[in-house]
């Protein structure tokens, strides 16, 4: 048997009968060419005949396995009632926008009870098919007709908050140490101001290394606090009305309302002391340094008070008033010892500290208010009781005791 010319070499053409004699004639007219030799026993019409087997019998056994799935699925499928497409259709009607194509979209379930609809008949042409029910889901959707009333979204709403106990601490911070003209507003000025007390008070040279970080954390300081937000965050309503360029009526300067909201935005992720941007760390460092301004290596109770008077500007009889409470809060009743180490608990807990009576509150600007008292009274003086006075505890017997070793 010869090949054809527009036939590749090593593929196989079917036999035609009609043109049996062209392609005998053919043959002979090509002589010349090469010639395929095939093997006697192994003609294309067998091997056809095989294929042809194998396909029907592989699309038998695909239409059996579709049929089992279409029979298990519409076993599974749920039945949707007519009543259900009732209230549907009374729905729909009742909108202004007669949005009719949603109850058209629900009948393409081939397992519905409502018949007579174009849909529904293709999908059970397309079913015998491929053998596939088809489900569509939906739900409601409010798409504010003339009718109802659309809700705005609140843009007065900020990102994250302060609570009521670091409020107060941030609100002293910038009445207390930095707007000291009480204008309501503060500038990178202010923080030259205060930086420079702090550097004076420590008796720190322009020189010195000290001083270098200084200005390095008040840069810090002026890049969160009083230059624009990221565009992420200026972009709010919020924050473009309380830090934006508008907030001080002079572009440059931070209401107290900016200010505490810049203070959230950055403590809002933070919870521990490792957490803190690096200006802050160095922050809690140079406070340290500057209260232990005679390199002791740990605060004493009257380093801390020639602080509050000559940086905090704490009155002397105020301080007197106060620097027994401070020093014992923040070291645990003299428990401890006020080094770096301590220090940095405090100082942690001045800006994340959510609730009252902690030692932070004595870091920078003591509360002008006194503070609450603790839920309940702590009483000590069971402890160096003798044993024979102590009083066994019994859940029936009435006592006047007041407190109860646990």
């Amino acid at each position: 048997m010869e090949m054809k010319r527009h036939e590749k070499p090593g593929t196989l053409a079917p036999i035609n009968p009609a043109g049996r004699k062209e392609d005998e004639g053919k043959s002979s007219r090509s002589s010349s060419k090469s010639e395929l030799k095939l093997i006697p026993d192994k003609s294309p019409s067998d091997d056809g005949l095989r294929k042809e087997r194998r396909l029907s019998k592989a699309s038998d056994s695909f239409k059996d396995t579709l049929e089992r799935q279409d029979s298990k699925a519409s076993t599974l499928s749920p039945k949707v009632s007519r009543k259900y497409f009732h209230n549907w259709k009374q729905a729909c009607d009742k909108t202004k926008d007669k949005t009719k194509e949603l109850l058209k979209r629900w009948r393409t379930l081939p397992e519905s009870e409502v018949a007579g609809t174009q849909m529904q008949q293709e999908g059970s042409e397309n079913d015998k098919h491929h053998g596939w029910s088809v489900h569509v889901w939906t739900t409601w959707v409010n798409r504010c007709s003339e009718d109802l009333e659309c809700l705005d979204l609140e843009e007065e709403q900020p990102l994250a908050q302060l609570s009521s106990v670091q409020s107060d601490k941030m609100t002293l911070f910038f009445t207390e140490l930095l707007d000291h003209d009480r204008d309501d507003v503060i500038c990178d000025q202010d923080f030259d101001n205060f930086f420079e007390k702090l550097a004076h008070f420590a008796d720190w040279s322009t020189n010195s290394s000290e001083f270098h970080i200084l200005l390095e954390v008040k840069r810090e300081f002026i890049e969160h606090f009083i230059n624009p937000l990221p565009t992420k965050f200026a972009e709010l309503g919020y924050y473009r009305r309380v830090c934006g360029p508008e907030a001080g009526g002079i572009p440059g300067r931070t209401t107290l309302e900016g200010w505490l909201a810049r203070w959230a935005l950055q403590l809002s992720e933070m919870k521990r002391f490792v957490d803190l941007p690096l200006y802050l760390q160095y922050l809690c460092k140079i406070l340290f340094h500057v209260v232990d301004r005679e390199s002791t290596g740990d605060i004493s109770k009257t380093a801390l008070a020639a602080f509050y008077r000559s940086v905090i500007g704490l009155p002397a009889a105020r301080v007197e008033e106060i620097i027994d409470t401070a020093y014992a809060r923040m070291t645990s009743n003299n428990y401890l010892i006020l080094d770096y180490g301590t220090y940095v608990h405090c100082f942690t807990n001045w800006l994340m500290g959510k609730n009252p009576n902690g030692p932070g509150q004595w870091v920078l600007v003591p509360p002008t208010d006194p503070l609450p008292q603790p839920p309940f009274p702590v009483d000590y003086s069971a402890l160096n009781t003798e044993p024979a006075k102590l009083e066994p505890y019994a859940p029936d017997k009435k006592t006047n005791r007041h407190s109860v070793i646990v």
